[in-house]
């Protein structure tokens, strides 16, 4: 219960002390920011809600995918569901994977594996992650010679480098031993037995390169779909900078989002306005952070909506989802 407490106010913590950083680099702009909100663009804010849900499709396959191989069949409603209330999730839980953790909950009640259905979220988790990597990467060598920051490069080969790794956790049974034993040695032995049952799930991926490569594909193309939706936010608040520079930049954002906060708030902000103000001016950039905000918060409401109509949950079964976390 205390380690519990202790997680939700480092999460807490982390947003407050983003919040009052970001709030404390634009003070006296955030005026200015917000007058951007005022002459949005409709049309391109249209293209942006739509794109966010075309961006579920690709995931929804790829979910679809990767539950094959463990012989766990859901409609594609049903699939692309879990990841509509996954996004109202990643607000309500106060974690940086509460979407993942509520589609890991419904899974395990549709399929009754609890330790398939985590361990199918964390690889779908992890196709994402590995997209996101690509294609930051690729926008970092095509256009390194007009990035003035090397701590950008840093991070995405640092990330590249771990990403590679978790590749040869899943797929190489040669480098999967040496690095799972690697990997127990760092942890309490009360979590050894969850990790055997985690790496055991996993020897399912090997020989399966087909699927593999299909899952990957579809992260890219989900990936690709909302850097393009970013953009559209963007232009709507009269902001033209090229796409190319949004293939690397947003990358980073969702990276550093993935600090343990609430919901990713604060240290999202952070990161835009830090990675977009050399390009563009600080009230333009406070207002891209504004307008995602509000684009995220509205998508993710509105998911709520829809899980509040369809039955939602009783608070029980809510203290059930945020308990997985835990398993």
């Amino acid at each position: 219960m205390l380690k519990k407490i202790g997680n939700h106010v480092l999460r807490i913590g982390i947003s407050a002390l983003s919040l009052a950083f970001v709030f404390y680099s634009v003070r006296g702009e955030v005026t200015e920011g917000f007058s951007h909100l005022r002459n949005i663009d409709f049309r391109f804010l249209a293209i942006a809600i739509i794109l966010n849900f075309i961006s579920l499709i690709p995931v929804t396959y790829r979910l679809g995918t990767i539950l094959a191989i463990h012989r766990i069949h859901l409609s594609f409603q049903r699939r692309y569901y879990l990841w509509m209330i996954g996004l109202f999730f990643n607000l309500f839980l106060p974690s940086a994977v509460g979407g993942d953790i509520a589609k890991a909950y419904y899974l395990y009640k549709d399929s009754g594996k609890k330790m398939v259905s985590i361990t199918s979220i964390l690889i779908d988790r992890f196709f994402g992650l590995m997209s996101v990597i690509a294609i930051g990467m690729l926008a970092f060598l095509f256009g390194r010679q007009h990035i003035d920051d090397p701590k950008i490069g840093r991070v995405l080969f640092w990330s590249a480098g771990i990403i590679f790794a978790g590749v040869l956790l899943v797929m190489s049974r040669r480098f999967s031993k040496p690095l799972q034993a690697f990997i127990l040695s760092l942890v309490p032995k009360r979590f050894h037995d969850r990790l055997h049952r985690f790496f055991q799930a996993l020897e399912l991926y090997r020989k399966r390169w087909f699927d593999f490569g299909a899952a990957f594909g579809y992260s890219l193309l989900a990936q690709a779909i909302f850097i393009i939706l970013v953009y559209c936010l963007a232009r709507s608040i009269h902001l033209e900078l090229p796409v190319a520079l949004f293939f690397l930049l947003l990358p980073l954002v969702s990276l550093i989002s993935m600090v343990p906060s609430i919901g990713g708030l604060g240290v999202r902000e952070a990161a835009i306005v830090y990675l977009f103000r050399p390009y563009t001016s600080l009230d333009h950039a406070v207002a891209l952070s504004l307008i995602c905000d509000l684009f995220i918060y509205g998508i993710g409401c509105a998911c709520g909506i829809l899980y509040a109509v369809r039955g939602g949950a009783s608070i029980k079964e809510l203290e059930r989802i945020e308990n997985m976390e835990n398993v």
